[in-house]
Protein backbone atom coordinates (compact mmCIF):
# COMPACT_ATOMS: atom_id res chain seq x y z
CA UNK A 1 0.00 0.00 0.00
CA UNK A 2 1.22 3.52 -0.81
CA UNK A 3 2.93 5.12 2.25
CA UNK A 4 2.03 8.70 3.08
CA UNK A 5 5.08 10.30 1.21
CA UNK A 6 3.59 9.11 -1.69
CA UNK A 7 0.32 10.43 -1.03
CA UNK A 8 2.13 14.15 -0.63
CA UNK A 9 3.80 13.85 -3.89
CA UNK A 10 0.30 13.57 -5.48
CA UNK A 11 -1.33 15.92 -3.35
CA UNK A 12 1.71 18.44 -4.27
CA UNK A 13 0.72 17.93 -8.23
CA UNK A 14 -2.97 18.60 -7.49
CA UNK A 15 -2.01 22.30 -5.43
CA UNK A 16 0.74 22.67 -8.29
CA UNK A 17 -1.23 22.24 -11.66
CA UNK A 18 -4.71 23.97 -9.52
CA UNK A 19 -7.49 21.90 -10.15
CA UNK A 20 -10.69 23.78 -9.88
CA UNK A 21 -13.15 22.87 -7.26
CA UNK A 22 -16.58 22.09 -8.15
CA UNK A 23 -19.34 24.83 -6.91
CA UNK A 24 -21.60 24.24 -4.29
CA UNK A 25 -24.84 21.83 -5.08
CA UNK A 26 -27.87 21.81 -2.65
CA UNK A 27 -28.54 18.38 -0.94
CA UNK A 28 -31.11 16.43 -2.32
CA UNK A 29 -33.95 13.74 -1.75
CA UNK A 30 -30.74 11.30 0.02
CA UNK A 31 -29.44 13.56 2.13
CA UNK A 32 -32.81 15.16 3.35
CA UNK A 33 -34.13 11.49 4.01
CA UNK A 34 -31.10 10.91 5.98
CA UNK A 35 -31.48 14.12 8.02
CA UNK A 36 -35.23 13.30 8.68
CA UNK A 37 -34.27 9.61 10.54
CA UNK A 38 -31.45 11.39 12.50
CA UNK A 39 -33.99 13.85 14.08
CA UNK A 40 -36.26 11.03 14.10
CA UNK A 41 -34.21 8.70 16.29
CA UNK A 42 -33.35 12.14 18.63
CA UNK A 43 -36.97 13.07 19.61
CA UNK A 44 -37.30 9.24 19.92
CA UNK A 45 -34.54 9.46 22.38
CA UNK A 46 -32.14 6.89 20.61
CA UNK A 47 -29.30 9.40 20.50
CA UNK A 48 -27.97 12.28 22.24
CA UNK A 49 -29.29 15.78 20.08
CA UNK A 50 -25.07 16.39 20.93
CA UNK A 51 -23.51 12.80 19.75
CA UNK A 52 -20.27 13.01 17.88
CA UNK A 53 -20.08 10.75 14.85
CA UNK A 54 -16.07 9.61 15.08
CA UNK A 55 -14.88 9.19 11.29
CA UNK A 56 -11.01 8.34 10.29
CA UNK A 57 -10.29 9.31 7.07
CA UNK A 58 -7.02 8.98 4.79
CA UNK A 59 -5.17 12.43 4.13
CA UNK A 60 -7.09 12.82 0.53
CA UNK A 61 -10.43 11.81 1.67
CA UNK A 62 -10.25 14.71 4.66
CA UNK A 63 -10.76 17.04 1.99
CA UNK A 64 -13.61 15.75 -0.39
CA UNK A 65 -15.51 13.30 1.96
CA UNK A 66 -15.77 16.16 4.74
CA UNK A 67 -15.74 19.22 1.73
CA UNK A 68 -13.22 21.80 1.26
CA UNK A 69 -12.63 24.15 4.35
CA UNK A 70 -15.30 21.05 5.97
CA UNK A 71 -18.03 22.70 4.55
CA UNK A 72 -19.90 19.48 4.53
CA UNK A 73 -18.95 19.08 8.43
CA UNK A 74 -20.04 22.09 9.24
CA UNK A 75 -23.62 21.42 7.52
CA UNK A 76 -23.75 18.51 8.86
CA UNK A 77 -23.69 19.78 12.29
CA UNK A 78 -25.77 22.45 11.89
CA UNK A 79 -28.49 20.29 10.39
CA UNK A 80 -28.54 17.26 11.92
CA UNK A 81 -26.80 18.81 15.57
CA UNK A 82 -24.88 15.73 15.53
CA UNK A 83 -21.23 16.72 15.64
CA UNK A 84 -18.22 14.78 13.35
CA UNK A 85 -14.97 14.37 15.01
CA UNK A 86 -12.27 13.84 12.16
CA UNK A 87 -8.88 11.78 12.28
CA UNK A 88 -6.29 10.99 9.81
CA UNK A 89 -5.29 7.52 9.37
CA UNK A 90 -2.32 6.12 7.57
CA UNK A 91 -1.96 5.26 3.34
CA UNK A 92 -2.55 1.03 4.71
CA UNK A 93 -4.79 -1.71 4.36
CA UNK A 94 -8.22 -1.34 5.98
CA UNK A 95 -7.83 -3.83 8.51
CA UNK A 96 -5.08 -2.58 9.84
CA UNK A 97 -6.43 1.04 10.51
CA UNK A 98 -9.72 -0.40 11.96
CA UNK A 99 -7.83 -2.81 14.59
CA UNK A 100 -5.71 0.44 15.61
CA UNK A 101 -8.73 2.97 16.31
CA UNK A 102 -11.16 0.39 17.85
CA UNK A 103 -13.52 3.51 18.83
CA UNK A 104 -14.18 4.87 15.16
CA UNK A 105 -17.51 4.68 13.57
CA UNK A 106 -16.75 5.69 10.28
CA UNK A 107 -13.73 4.73 7.74
CA UNK A 108 -13.04 3.89 4.17
CA UNK A 109 -12.03 0.85 2.84
CA UNK A 110 -11.54 -0.39 -0.98
CA UNK A 111 -13.03 -2.92 -1.98
CA UNK A 112 -11.18 -6.06 -2.06
CA UNK A 113 -10.71 -5.47 1.34
CA UNK A 114 -14.05 -6.73 2.04
CA UNK A 115 -13.87 -10.18 2.76
CA UNK A 116 -10.78 -9.70 5.83
CA UNK A 117 -13.14 -7.14 7.17
CA UNK A 118 -16.23 -9.33 7.17
CA UNK A 119 -14.43 -12.38 8.54
CA UNK A 120 -12.76 -10.54 11.15
CA UNK A 121 -16.13 -8.92 11.96
CA UNK A 122 -14.82 -5.14 12.03
CA UNK A 123 -17.40 -3.36 9.91
CA UNK A 124 -21.25 -4.01 9.87
CA UNK A 125 -23.25 -5.27 7.19
CA UNK A 126 -25.69 -2.57 6.08
CA UNK A 127 -27.91 -4.45 4.54
CA UNK A 128 -30.54 -4.12 7.82
CA UNK A 129 -29.71 -0.58 7.92
CA UNK A 130 -30.53 -0.09 4.41
CA UNK A 131 -33.95 -1.74 5.13
CA UNK A 132 -34.89 -0.17 8.54
CA UNK A 133 -34.26 3.34 7.39
CA UNK A 134 -35.35 2.51 3.67
CA UNK A 135 -32.98 3.41 1.37
CA UNK A 136 -32.21 1.83 -1.79
CA UNK A 137 -28.86 1.46 -3.42
CA UNK A 138 -30.01 2.24 -6.69
CA UNK A 139 -27.59 1.63 -9.81
CA UNK A 140 -29.88 3.45 -12.30
CA UNK A 141 -28.96 6.41 -14.42
CA UNK A 142 -29.50 9.87 -13.59
CA UNK A 143 -28.48 9.63 -10.62
CA UNK A 144 -27.95 6.18 -9.32
CA UNK A 145 -24.66 4.77 -7.99
CA UNK A 146 -22.68 3.62 -11.00
CA UNK A 147 -22.24 -0.43 -9.78
CA UNK A 148 -23.64 -0.70 -6.18
CA UNK A 149 -23.52 -4.35 -6.25
CA UNK A 150 -19.69 -4.20 -7.22
CA UNK A 151 -18.42 -1.08 -4.85
CA UNK A 152 -20.72 -1.80 -2.08
CA UNK A 153 -21.69 -5.99 -1.69
CA UNK A 154 -19.54 -9.27 -1.31
CA UNK A 155 -21.94 -11.81 -1.78
CA UNK A 156 -25.57 -10.08 -0.16
CA UNK A 157 -24.31 -8.32 2.45
CA UNK A 158 -23.75 -4.93 1.93
CA UNK A 159 -20.37 -4.13 3.54
CA UNK A 160 -20.06 -0.06 1.76
CA UNK A 161 -21.70 2.89 0.48
CA UNK A 162 -19.65 3.40 -2.61
CA UNK A 163 -17.73 6.99 -2.61
CA UNK A 164 -15.47 6.54 -4.99
CA UNK A 165 -15.11 5.37 -8.63
CA UNK A 166 -11.43 3.41 -9.53
CA UNK A 167 -11.30 1.40 -12.48
CA UNK A 168 -8.66 1.91 -14.68
CA UNK A 169 -8.48 3.51 -18.07
CA UNK A 170 -5.81 3.77 -20.82
CA UNK A 171 -4.23 7.70 -21.55
CA UNK A 172 -2.09 7.67 -25.09
CA UNK A 173 -0.79 11.13 -27.12
CA UNK A 174 -3.24 11.82 -28.88
CA UNK A 175 -1.24 14.32 -31.13
CA UNK A 176 1.74 11.65 -31.99
CA UNK A 177 -1.20 9.17 -32.53
CA UNK A 178 -2.71 11.84 -35.22
CA UNK A 179 0.61 12.66 -36.50
CA UNK A 180 0.87 12.44 -40.48
CA UNK A 181 4.74 11.25 -40.28
CA UNK A 182 4.42 8.99 -37.01
CA UNK A 183 1.20 7.56 -39.12
CA UNK A 184 3.55 6.77 -42.17
CA UNK A 185 6.48 5.34 -40.21
CA UNK A 186 4.13 2.71 -38.03
CA UNK A 187 2.28 1.94 -41.17
CA UNK A 188 5.48 0.78 -42.70
CA UNK A 189 6.86 -1.05 -39.69
CA UNK A 190 3.98 -2.89 -38.73
CA UNK A 191 1.89 -3.18 -41.90
CA UNK A 192 -0.85 -1.52 -39.99
CA UNK A 193 -2.53 1.82 -39.42
CA UNK A 194 -1.43 3.55 -36.03
CA UNK A 195 -5.04 3.39 -33.68
CA UNK A 196 -5.75 2.87 -30.40
CA UNK A 197 -4.82 -0.90 -28.89
CA UNK A 198 -7.31 -3.28 -29.07
CA UNK A 199 -5.74 -5.90 -27.70
CA UNK A 200 -2.89 -6.16 -25.32
CA UNK A 201 -0.43 -7.48 -28.03
CA UNK A 202 -1.62 -4.71 -30.47
CA UNK A 203 -0.61 -2.00 -27.14
CA UNK A 204 3.40 -3.59 -26.99
CA UNK A 205 3.58 -2.73 -30.23
CA UNK A 206 2.58 0.46 -29.87
CA UNK A 207 4.76 1.16 -27.03
CA UNK A 208 7.42 -0.11 -28.64
CA UNK A 209 7.34 1.99 -31.59
CA UNK A 210 7.49 5.13 -29.97
CA UNK A 211 10.26 4.28 -27.03
CA UNK A 212 12.49 6.82 -27.68
CA UNK A 213 14.84 7.18 -24.54
CA UNK A 214 17.30 8.83 -26.20
CA UNK A 215 14.39 11.68 -27.03
CA UNK A 216 13.47 11.91 -23.78
CA UNK A 217 10.37 10.07 -24.79
CA UNK A 218 9.60 6.54 -23.03
CA UNK A 219 6.91 4.00 -24.99
CA UNK A 220 5.26 3.91 -21.60
CA UNK A 221 5.12 5.21 -17.59
CA UNK A 222 3.11 1.94 -16.33
CA UNK A 223 3.43 1.21 -12.57
CA UNK A 224 6.07 -2.13 -12.00
CA UNK A 225 6.96 -1.22 -8.41
CA UNK A 226 6.42 -4.32 -6.15
CA UNK A 227 3.61 -3.12 -4.22
CA UNK A 228 0.39 -3.20 -6.04
CA UNK A 229 1.04 -5.51 -9.57
CA UNK A 230 -1.57 -6.97 -9.17
CA UNK A 231 -4.08 -4.24 -10.33
CA UNK A 232 -1.94 -3.92 -13.26
CA UNK A 233 -1.79 -7.78 -13.98
CA UNK A 234 -5.32 -8.68 -13.16
CA UNK A 235 -7.32 -7.18 -16.20
CA UNK A 236 -4.77 -9.26 -18.76
CA UNK A 237 -5.42 -12.47 -16.76
CA UNK A 238 -9.49 -11.79 -16.30
CA UNK A 239 -9.49 -11.43 -19.97
CA UNK A 240 -7.77 -14.75 -21.30
CA UNK A 241 -10.70 -16.63 -21.69
CA UNK A 242 -14.14 -16.02 -22.33
CA UNK A 243 -16.68 -14.61 -20.57
CA UNK A 244 -13.84 -14.44 -18.16
CA UNK A 245 -10.75 -16.50 -16.36
CA UNK A 246 -10.83 -17.78 -12.92
CA UNK A 247 -8.47 -17.40 -10.46
CA UNK A 248 -9.25 -20.48 -8.76
CA UNK A 249 -11.07 -23.74 -9.51
CA UNK A 250 -13.98 -25.30 -7.78
CA UNK A 251 -11.78 -26.65 -4.95
CA UNK A 252 -9.55 -23.45 -4.47
CA UNK A 253 -6.72 -25.00 -6.85
CA UNK A 254 -4.83 -22.01 -8.17
CA UNK A 255 -5.58 -21.95 -12.36
CA UNK A 256 -2.66 -19.27 -12.82
CA UNK A 257 0.13 -21.68 -13.28
CA UNK A 258 -1.28 -22.47 -16.76
CA UNK A 259 -0.95 -20.86 -20.68
CA UNK A 260 -3.46 -17.94 -19.61
CA UNK A 261 -1.54 -17.24 -16.21
CA UNK A 262 1.75 -17.04 -18.09
CA UNK A 263 0.66 -15.27 -20.97
CA UNK A 264 -1.09 -12.12 -18.39
CA UNK A 265 2.37 -12.24 -16.50
CA UNK A 266 4.56 -11.89 -20.43
CA UNK A 267 2.21 -9.08 -21.28
CA UNK A 268 2.72 -7.56 -17.75
CA UNK A 269 6.35 -7.60 -18.18
CA UNK A 270 7.06 -6.75 -21.84
CA UNK A 271 6.25 -2.88 -21.01
CA UNK A 272 9.49 -3.01 -18.91
CA UNK A 273 11.57 -3.06 -22.16
CA UNK A 274 9.84 0.43 -22.86
CA UNK A 275 9.92 2.28 -19.75
CA UNK A 276 12.18 4.18 -17.56
CA UNK A 277 14.88 2.06 -16.31
CA UNK A 278 13.85 2.78 -12.22
CA UNK A 279 10.39 1.87 -13.53
CA UNK A 280 11.14 -1.34 -11.19
CA UNK A 281 12.14 0.99 -8.01
CA UNK A 282 9.90 0.43 -4.61
CA UNK A 283 8.04 3.57 -4.94
CA UNK A 284 7.63 4.03 -8.20
CA UNK A 285 3.70 4.36 -8.09
CA UNK A 286 1.58 6.52 -9.75
CA UNK A 287 3.18 9.60 -8.60
CA UNK A 288 6.05 9.06 -10.46
CA UNK A 289 3.87 7.46 -14.11
CA UNK A 290 1.34 9.97 -14.21
CA UNK A 291 4.08 12.67 -13.40
CA UNK A 292 6.28 11.44 -16.57
CA UNK A 293 2.93 11.18 -18.81
CA UNK A 294 1.68 14.73 -17.20
CA UNK A 295 5.59 16.21 -18.65
CA UNK A 296 5.39 14.47 -21.84
CA UNK A 297 8.05 11.77 -21.31
CA UNK A 298 5.92 8.90 -22.15
CA UNK A 299 3.86 7.98 -24.88
CA UNK A 300 1.29 6.10 -22.82
CA UNK A 301 0.18 5.44 -19.15
CA UNK A 302 -2.35 3.36 -17.57
CA UNK A 303 -4.40 4.48 -14.41
CA UNK A 304 -8.06 5.34 -12.70
CA UNK A 305 -9.87 8.12 -14.04
CA UNK A 306 -7.98 10.41 -11.32
CA UNK A 307 -5.08 10.44 -13.96
CA UNK A 308 -7.66 12.70 -16.54
CA UNK A 309 -7.99 15.84 -14.03
CA UNK A 310 -4.38 16.01 -13.54
CA UNK A 311 -3.19 15.43 -17.32
CA UNK A 312 -5.94 18.33 -17.92
CA UNK A 313 -5.15 20.18 -15.21
CA UNK A 314 -3.41 23.93 -16.07
CA UNK A 315 -0.30 23.19 -16.05
CA UNK A 316 0.28 19.88 -17.40
CA UNK A 317 1.97 19.51 -20.94
CA UNK A 318 0.28 17.43 -22.00
CA UNK A 319 -3.05 19.22 -21.42
CA UNK A 320 -5.13 18.84 -24.91
CA UNK A 321 -2.50 16.33 -26.16
CA UNK A 322 -3.74 13.39 -24.78
CA UNK A 323 -6.73 10.47 -24.83
CA UNK A 324 -8.24 8.26 -22.63
CA UNK A 325 -8.97 5.21 -23.96
CA UNK A 326 -10.50 1.42 -22.96
CA UNK A 327 -8.20 -0.72 -21.88
CA UNK A 328 -7.57 -3.64 -24.50
CA UNK A 329 -8.30 -7.26 -24.22
CA UNK A 330 -7.07 -10.43 -25.67
CA UNK A 331 -8.59 -12.18 -28.75
CA UNK A 332 -10.23 -15.60 -27.94
CA UNK A 333 -11.59 -17.22 -30.73
CA UNK A 334 -13.33 -14.85 -32.84
CA UNK A 335 -13.73 -12.22 -30.24
CA UNK A 336 -12.19 -9.69 -28.34
CA UNK A 337 -12.25 -10.40 -23.84
CA UNK A 338 -11.84 -7.13 -22.33
CA UNK A 339 -12.13 -6.99 -18.41
CA UNK A 340 -11.40 -4.29 -16.23
CA UNK A 341 -11.40 -4.07 -12.15
CA UNK A 342 -11.74 -1.41 -9.46
CA UNK A 343 -8.03 -1.06 -8.54
CA UNK A 344 -8.43 1.13 -5.40
CA UNK A 345 -12.13 3.45 -4.60
CA UNK A 346 -12.48 4.24 -1.29
CA UNK A 347 -15.58 3.55 0.38
CA UNK A 348 -17.72 3.86 3.47
CA UNK A 349 -17.68 1.30 5.88
CA UNK A 350 -19.44 1.48 9.65
CA UNK A 351 -17.06 -0.43 11.97
CA UNK A 352 -18.58 -2.61 14.20
CA UNK A 353 -17.00 -1.52 17.51
CA UNK A 354 -18.30 2.27 16.91
CA UNK A 355 -20.91 3.54 19.26
CA UNK A 356 -22.66 5.32 16.51
CA UNK A 357 -23.18 2.95 13.89
CA UNK A 358 -26.69 4.08 12.59
CA UNK A 359 -25.59 7.83 12.96
CA UNK A 360 -22.35 6.61 10.70
CA UNK A 361 -24.67 4.38 7.91
CA UNK A 362 -27.21 7.94 7.90
CA UNK A 363 -23.96 10.00 7.71
CA UNK A 364 -22.58 8.00 4.81
CA UNK A 365 -25.83 8.15 2.72
CA UNK A 366 -26.09 12.20 3.57
CA UNK A 367 -22.43 12.05 1.91
CA UNK A 368 -23.47 10.25 -1.01
CA UNK A 369 -26.03 11.78 -2.14
CA UNK A 370 -26.73 12.72 -5.97
CA UNK A 371 -26.05 16.32 -4.84
CA UNK A 372 -23.46 16.63 -2.07
CA UNK A 373 -21.54 13.85 -3.35
CA UNK A 374 -20.85 16.92 -6.25
CA UNK A 375 -19.12 18.65 -4.03
CA UNK A 376 -16.79 15.79 -2.70
CA UNK A 377 -15.60 14.51 -6.46
CA UNK A 378 -12.82 16.41 -8.05
CA UNK A 379 -12.08 18.46 -4.56
CA UNK A 380 -8.54 20.41 -4.58
CA UNK A 381 -6.10 17.45 -3.08
CA UNK A 382 -8.87 15.30 -2.54
CA UNK A 383 -8.79 11.75 -4.27
CA UNK A 384 -13.12 11.17 -4.68
CA UNK A 385 -13.99 10.52 -7.91
CA UNK A 386 -17.03 10.30 -10.21
CA UNK A 387 -19.01 7.33 -8.40
CA UNK A 388 -22.67 8.09 -9.28
CA UNK A 389 -24.33 8.66 -12.82
CA UNK A 390 -25.16 12.33 -12.53
CA UNK A 391 -21.50 12.79 -12.08
CA UNK A 392 -20.58 12.03 -15.16
CA UNK A 393 -23.37 14.81 -16.52
CA UNK A 394 -22.16 17.81 -14.73
CA UNK A 395 -20.60 20.53 -16.36
CA UNK A 396 -17.79 21.40 -13.92
CA UNK A 397 -17.12 17.62 -13.83
CA UNK A 398 -16.84 17.33 -17.09
CA UNK A 399 -14.88 20.31 -17.37
CA UNK A 400 -12.72 19.18 -15.17
CA UNK A 401 -11.62 15.39 -16.30
CA UNK A 402 -12.85 15.94 -19.82
CA UNK A 403 -16.13 15.08 -21.35
CA UNK A 404 -14.12 12.30 -23.28
CA UNK A 405 -12.32 10.97 -20.54
CA UNK A 406 -15.40 10.35 -18.83
CA UNK A 407 -17.40 8.99 -21.55
CA UNK A 408 -14.98 6.08 -21.90
CA UNK A 409 -14.77 5.78 -17.88
CA UNK A 410 -18.55 5.24 -18.12
CA UNK A 411 -18.44 2.58 -20.47
CA UNK A 412 -15.36 0.42 -18.76
CA UNK A 413 -17.67 0.15 -15.97
CA UNK A 414 -19.86 -2.42 -18.03
CA UNK A 415 -17.08 -4.66 -18.30
CA UNK A 416 -15.49 -4.13 -14.50
CA UNK A 417 -15.50 -7.64 -12.45
CA UNK A 418 -14.68 -7.91 -8.58
CA UNK A 419 -11.04 -6.82 -7.53
CA UNK A 420 -8.76 -9.56 -5.71
CA UNK A 421 -8.81 -12.92 -4.92
CA UNK A 422 -12.62 -12.77 -2.66
CA UNK A 423 -10.92 -14.67 0.27
CA UNK A 424 -9.78 -13.68 3.59
CA UNK A 425 -6.28 -12.87 3.87
CA UNK A 426 -6.66 -11.55 0.30
CA UNK A 427 -3.46 -9.27 1.10
CA UNK A 428 -1.67 -12.18 1.73
CA UNK A 429 -2.39 -13.56 -1.49
CA UNK A 430 -1.98 -10.68 -3.27
CA UNK A 431 1.59 -9.33 -1.76
CA UNK A 432 2.51 -12.93 -2.89
CA UNK A 433 1.32 -12.34 -6.64
CA UNK A 434 3.13 -8.70 -6.35
CA UNK A 435 6.77 -10.49 -5.44
CA UNK A 436 6.16 -12.80 -8.03
CA UNK A 437 5.24 -10.13 -10.70
CA UNK A 438 8.18 -8.36 -9.24
CA UNK A 439 10.68 -11.10 -9.93
CA UNK A 440 9.65 -11.74 -13.80
CA UNK A 441 9.75 -7.99 -14.32
CA UNK A 442 13.14 -7.92 -12.78
CA UNK A 443 14.84 -10.79 -14.64
CA UNK A 444 14.93 -13.07 -11.80
CA UNK A 445 12.88 -15.57 -13.15
CA UNK A 446 10.54 -16.17 -16.59
CA UNK A 447 6.52 -15.58 -16.56
CA UNK A 448 6.53 -19.60 -16.15
CA UNK A 449 8.44 -19.56 -13.20
CA UNK A 450 6.79 -16.56 -11.78
CA UNK A 451 3.16 -18.21 -11.96
CA UNK A 452 4.60 -21.52 -10.69
CA UNK A 453 5.90 -20.33 -7.44
CA UNK A 454 2.86 -17.75 -6.89
CA UNK A 455 0.75 -21.18 -6.87
CA UNK A 456 2.67 -23.04 -4.74
CA UNK A 457 2.49 -19.70 -2.30
CA UNK A 458 -1.29 -19.63 -2.77
CA UNK A 459 -1.70 -23.22 -1.82
CA UNK A 460 0.30 -22.73 0.89
CA UNK A 461 -1.64 -20.18 2.36
CA UNK A 462 -4.78 -21.53 1.50
CA UNK A 463 -3.84 -24.78 3.56
CA UNK A 464 -2.85 -22.14 6.10
CA UNK A 465 -6.16 -20.59 6.70
CA UNK A 466 -7.76 -24.49 5.73
CA UNK A 467 -9.93 -24.92 2.53
CA UNK A 468 -12.93 -25.66 3.76
CA UNK A 469 -13.18 -22.27 5.41
CA UNK A 470 -12.01 -20.41 2.53
CA UNK A 471 -14.56 -22.15 -0.08
CA UNK A 472 -17.63 -20.61 1.12
CA UNK A 473 -15.57 -17.25 0.68
CA UNK A 474 -14.72 -18.16 -2.98
CA UNK A 475 -18.45 -18.93 -4.24
CA UNK A 476 -19.76 -15.98 -2.51
CA UNK A 477 -17.05 -13.75 -4.29
CA UNK A 478 -17.89 -15.29 -7.59
CA UNK A 479 -21.79 -14.21 -7.02
CA UNK A 480 -20.42 -11.13 -7.78
CA UNK A 481 -19.17 -12.03 -11.19
CA UNK A 482 -22.79 -13.01 -12.09
CA UNK A 483 -24.76 -9.65 -10.70
CA UNK A 484 -26.70 -7.67 -12.52
CA UNK A 485 -26.66 -4.25 -12.95
CA UNK A 486 -27.27 -1.19 -15.44
CA UNK A 487 -25.74 -1.11 -18.17
CA UNK A 488 -23.45 1.58 -18.77
CA UNK A 489 -24.38 4.92 -20.56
Amino acid sequence: MMENHRFWRVVGLLAVFGLALPARALAGEQAEHALAAVKKMIAAGEVRPDATIKVAFKSGNIAALLGPELELQREWEQRSGIRISARVIPQQPALLNLKANPDIDLTVARTNEFPDLLDQALVEDLTPLLKQFGFQLDGAPPQGYIRPRLQGFFGDKLVAIPADGDVIVMYLRRDLLEDPAEKAAFRQAYGRELAVPATWSDYDQLVSFFNRPEKGLYGVAEQRERAGGWMFWLPRYLSQTAPYRKLFDDRLRPLIDSPAGIAATESYVRTVRHSPPDILNDGKDYSYTLSLFMQGKAFASVFTIAGAKLLNSAGSTVRGKFIAVPIPGNRVGDRIVRQNVPIYGNNLVVSSRGTQRKLAFLLSMWLTDPDNSLRTVGVKGGFTDPFRWNHLDDARIRDLYTADALAVFSKEWAIALPPGTGLPGDGDYLNALDQRLWEAASGKVSAAEAMKRTAQDWEKITQRRGREKQLPWLRQFETGFAASEPAAK
